[in-house]
C-alpha cells in the first residue's frame, strides 16, 4: 500500500518512498529495513513506511512492539511506531500491545495504552481501568484519555472516582473525557467540583459539553452572587450545553428548561456584555435567544454592528422576537434600521402588514428588499400596486425583491399594472414587467409584448421575446417564425430559446432552422430547444452538429442527444464520451447520467474514479438514480472521502433517496465517522425508510454505534422516530437501552422519565440502571 503522496516531494523523497513500496511487497523479509526507516527525517517518507507497515500487520507487529520496548529512539520514530501499531491490519496487535502494559518502564506503558485507545480495543478496557492507579501521571492520563477513545459505559464510575480523588495532573483529562461520555451519571460529580476555584472553569464548561438539561441548575446555580467573569463562564457553559443538546435532537427541550431556570438572570448576563469578549458576546446572545424577551432586544441590537457578532445578534433577535408577535409590531414601528432588518425575515403575520408597508419607503435599501419579500410572505396583496412602485428603486435588491412577491402574490390587477409598467419610459422598469409577464404568462399582454421587441434597448427586446414564448396566444408561433429572421443575432437566439420552451410543430420548425444559422449562438440555442422537445426524428440532424466549427454548439447538440432514444443517438454519446476535449467528455457523460440505461453504469463507475473533480460530480449525479450494487458503493465511497463537495455531493444525493440499499449505506456511513461529519446530520433527515434502517442496526449495535444511532432519531424529532426510541428500550443490548433512555429524557419525550425510572428499577443491567436512576432525578 503507497501512503498518500505530498504536494511537493523532492526526488529524494521519492526515491525513498518507492524503496519502501519494494520492502513491503518483500513481506516479513522488509519488515527490518522499514523499522528502520521510521527514524527518516522526512514526515513524507515515514508515512509511507507507516502505511507499509500497517498493511503487512502480523507479520510486523512483534518488531514493533521489540522496537518499542528496545530502541525508542528518536522521538519522532516513536510517534511513527505508534502510528503504525494503531493502524495495523494484524489480528494480533491488540493482544501484542495489550502485552505492552506491563512493561515496568512508564514511557512504554503510557505508549501502549494511547495505541489501544486509537485501536478503539473494547478488550482492553479493563486493563486500562486499572492503569488509572498507577502512579505515574502519564501513564494515568494516558489511560484516560484511551477509555475516552474507547468509550462506553464500563470506564464511568472509574473516571468518576479519579474526579473524587482531585489528582491535579489527572482530574482535566478526566473532566474532558467525562464531558464527552454521554451518560447522565457524570452531571452531578462534576457539578460538586464548581465550589472549587482550582476546577471551577474546567468543570462549568464540562458540564456544558454533556449537552443533559440536568447541568443548568448546577451552572445558573453559579449566577446570584457570581461577577462578570463567572457570568461569562457559565454563558460559554450554557451556549456550549445548547449546541450539543441540539446535535442530540434535545435542543428544544434544554431551551425551556434553560428558560425556567436562568430568567432571573437575564439582566446578569445582560450585563456582561459589556466586559466581554466576541466569542463571550457571541455566547451571551445565544443564551438570550433561549431565555430572553423583548426587553433584551435594544441591548442585542448593538451587536449589530460588529460583523463578527452580527449574525448570532440576528439569529438571537429573531428567535425572540419569532415568539412575539406583539414584540414584532414594536420593533417594526420603533427599532433602529439594523433591528429591523434582523426582525422582517421573522414577521409571518398580517397584523403586521401596515408596519410592513411603511418600511417599503424605508431610507434603508435593506430593510426596503426585506420589506418586499415579507409583504409576500404574509400574503398581503393589497400591497401589489405598492410593489409595482418598488420597481422604480434605484437600488436592484429592492426591484428585484418586488418583481418576486408580485409574481408570488399573482393578484387580478397584477396584468393590468405590468402592461403599464411595460409602456413607462424607464428602462429597468420595462424589463421588471416583462419579468413578471413572462413569469405570469398574461396573454393580453402579446400587443405590447410584441411592440417591445423592437425596442433599441437589446435587453428588453430578449425579455420581449422571452414572455412571447409562454404566451397561449394564436399569434404566437407565426411571431416566431418572422423573428427567426430577424437581422438582430441577440433576438434569433431568444427565438430560439422561446421556441424550445414552447414546443409544438411550429417550434420544432423554427428550431430546425436554427440549427443552420451563421450565428453560433442561435445555432446553440437551437441545439437546446431540440433537446428538449426530444423528438427522435431530430436525431440526424443533432448528430450533423456534432462536426459544428465551434465548440459550444458541439456540446450543446451532446446534450441534446441525452433526450432521443436512438440507438444511433446512444453511439454518437459513447463516441463523444471518448473525446479528447474534456468539455464533450462531461457533455457526454452528463447525457448518459440524465437518461439512465444498463449500457451507462459502466462509464460511469469509471467516471466515479476519475481524477477530475467535476467529471466525478456529473458521475455521481447519475448513480444516484440506479440501484445497482456497485453504484451505491461508488456514492458511499464518495461519502466518505476527502474532497468536500464530493462528499457533500454523495451525502446528499444519498439522502434524497429512501430504498434500503442507499439507506443502509448512510447508516454505515455516519457510524464509521467522526461526529463533525455531514453523514450525521443527512442521517437525521426525516423519512420511514431512514428510521427503519437505523432500527434494524439497533439491534446488533454497540455503545459507539448507538450513540450515533440513537441521536440521529432523536435529532428526527418526529412520531416515528419518538416511537423508534421507546422501542428501543427493550432492545437486547444494554448500551442501546440506556442511550435511547437518555435520548427520550433529553427531548422531554412524553412518558420518558417514567420509562427511564422503570429501567432503573428494573433493567437486568446495573450500568442501565445507574444511568437511568440518574437521568430520572432531579437535576442536583
Amino acid at each position: 500500500m503507497t501512503a498518500p503522496r505530498a504536494l511537493h516531494t523532492t526526488d529524494a523523497e521519492r526515491r525513498r518512498i518507492e524503496w519502501a513500496d519494494r520492502l513491503v511487497l518483500l513481506g516479513a523479509a522488509g519488515v527490518g529495513e522499514l523499522i528502520a526507516g521510521l527514524a527518516d527525517s522526512s514526515w513524507t517518507v515515514r508515512r509511507a513506511v507507516v502505511a507499509g507497515l500497517s498493511v503487512l500487520g502480523d507479520d510486523a507487529v512483534g518488531a514493533l512492539c521489540g522496537w518499542l520496548r528496545e530502541v525508542r529512539s528518536p522521538e519522532r520514530a516513536i510517534a511513527a511506531a505508534i502510528d503504525a501499531l494503531s493502524g495495523s491490519m494484524g489480528a494480533s496487535a491488540t493482544r501484542a500491545v495489550l502485552a505492552l502494559l506491563g512493561d515496568p518502564r512508564p514511557a512504554v506503558v503510557a505508549d501502549a495504552a494511547q495505541i489501544l485507545g486509537r485501536r478503539c480495543a473494547v478488550e482492553a478496557a479493563p486493563a486500562l481501568t486499572a492503569l488509572l492507579d498507577h502512579p505515574n501521571d502519564n501513564v494515568a492520563v494516558a489511560a484516560i484519555e484511551a477509555l475516552g477513545a474507547i468509550g462506553g459505559s464500563h470506564a464511568i464510575d472509574a473516571l468518576i472516582d479519579v474526579l473524587g480523588r482531585r489528582s491535579f495532573f489527572r482530574m482535566f483529562p478526566a473532566l474532558q473525557v467525562l464531558a464527552r461520555a454521554e451518560d447522565p451519571r457524570v452531571v452531578a460529580p462534576l457539578a460538586r467540583l464548581l465550589d472549587d476555584d482550582t476546577y471551577r472553569i474546567e468543570a462549568a464548561r464540562a458540564l456544558g459539553r454533556t449537552g443533559h438539561a440536568q447541568a443548568i441548575r448546577p451552572l445558573v446555580s453559579l449566577l446570584p452572587h457570581a461577577g462578570d467573569a463567572i457570568v461569562r463562564l457559565v454563558a460559554l457553559a450554557l451556549a456550549d450545553l445548547v449546541s450539543r443538546a441540539e446535535w442530540h435532537g434535545a435542543g428544544e427541550h434544554v431551551a425551556n428548561a434553560m428558560r425556567d431556570e436562568s430568567a432571573p438572570f437575564v439582566a446578569r448576563l445582560v450585563g456582561a456584555l459589556r466586559t466581554a469578549e466576541p466569542p463571550e458576546r457571541a455566547a451571551i446572545a445565544m443564551v438570550l435567544s433561549r431565555i430572553g424577551d423583548r426587553s433584551v432586544v435594544p441591548d442585542l441590537a448593538r451587536l449589530l454592528d460588529d460583523p463578527e457578532l452580527r449574525p448570532a445578534a440576528t439569529d438571537a433577535i429573531q428567535r425572540i422576537l419569532g415568539r412575539q408577535d406583539d414584540a414584532v409590531l414594536d420593533a417594526l414601528t420603533r427599532g433602529d434600521p439594523a433591528t429591523r432588518a434582523a426582525v422582517l425575515p421573522v414577521v409571518h403575520t398580517m397584523r403586521a402588514a401596515g408596519a410592513v408597508r411603511a418600511l417599503a419607503g424605508d431610507d434603508d435599501p435593506q430593510t426596503r428588499a426585506q420589506a418586499c419579500k415579507a409583504l409576500a410572505r404574509i400574503g398581503d396583496t393589497s400591497s401589489v400596486p405598492l410593489l409595482f412602485a418598488a420597481l422604480r428603486d434605484p437600488d436592484p435588491r429592492v426591484a428585484h425583491a418586488a418583481v418576486a412577491a408580485i409574481q408570488s402574490l399573482g393578484v387580478a390587477e397584477t396584468a393590468t399594472l405590468a402592461i403599464a409598467a411595460l409602456r413607462t419610459e424607464a428602462p429597468a422598469v420595462r424589463r421588471h414587467a416583462l419579468r413578471i409577464i413572462s413569469y405570469m404568462g398574461f396573454s393580453q399582454a402579446f400587443a405590447p409584448v410584441l411592440e417591445a421587441i423592437d425596442d433599441p434597448d437589446p435587453r428588453i427586446a430578449e425579455l420581449a421575446v422571452a414572455a412571447l414564448g409562454v404566451m397561449s396566444h394564436p399569434g404566437v408561433d407565426p411571431a416566431l417564425e418572422r423573428l427567426m429572421r430577424d437581422p438582430r443575432e441577440p433576438v434569433r437566439a431568444a427565438t430560439m430559446r422561446a421556441a424550445g420552451h414552447r414546443g409544438g410543430p411550429g417550434a420544432r420548425r423554427v428550431l430546425e432552422a436554427g440549427l443552420a444559422d451563421d450565428a453560433a449562438w442561435v445555432r446553440y440555442h437551437a441545439c437546446q430547444g431540440l433537446g428538449r422537445l426530444g423528438d427522435d426524428a431530430t436525431t440526424p440532424l443533432l448528430i450533423a452538429r456534432l462536426s459544428d466549427a465551434t465548440a459550444h454548439v458541439r456540446i450543446a447538440a451532446i446534450e441534446a442527444l441525452a433526450r432521443a432514444a436512438t440507438p444511433a443517438a446512444w453511439q454518437a454519446l459513447c463516441a463523444a464520451i471518448r473525446s479528447a476535449d474534456l468539455d464533450e467528455q462531461r457533455a457526454a457523460l452528463t447525457s448518459m447520467a440524465s437518461r439512465p440505461r444498463d449500457e451507462a453504469l459502466g462509464f460511469l463507475l469509471e467516471a466515479a474514479s476519475s481524477p477530475d473533480g467535476p467529471t466525478r460530480l456529473i458521475a455521481l449525479s447519475g448513480l444516484a438514480q440506479r440501484s445497482e450494487p456497485a453504484a451505491v458503493q461508488a456514492l458511499a465511497a464518495a461519502g466518505s472521502g476527502d474532497d468536500p463537495a464530493l462528499r457533500e455531493a454523495a451525502l446528499s444525493l444519498l439522502g434524497d433517496r429512501d430504498d434500503p440499499a442507499a439507506t443502509n449505506a448512510l447508516v454505515e456511513l455516519a457510524l464509521a465517522a467522526d461526529l463533525g461529519h455531514p453523514a450525521h446530520l443527512t442521517l437525521s433527515v426525516r423519512g420511514a425508510a431512514r428510521v427503519q434502517a437505523i432500527a434494524r442496526r439497533l439491534v446488533t449495535a454497540d455503545d459507539r454505534a448507538a450513540a450515533v444511532l440513537v441521536a440521529a432519531l432523536a435529532r428526527m424529532g418526529d412520531e416515528l422516530a419518538t416511537a423508534a426510541l421507546f422501542d428501543a428500550l427493550a432492545s437486547p443490548g444494554a448500551g442501546v437501552r440506556r442511550t435511547a433512555a437518555g435520548a427520550l429524557v433529553g427531548i422531554g419525550a412524553r412518558g420518558a422519565r417514567a420509562a427511564a425510572a422503570e429501567l432503573a428499577r428494573a433493567d437486568p443491567d446495573p450500568d442501565v440502571r445507574r444511568a437511568c436512576t440518574a437521568m430520572s432525578a432531579d437535576p442536583p
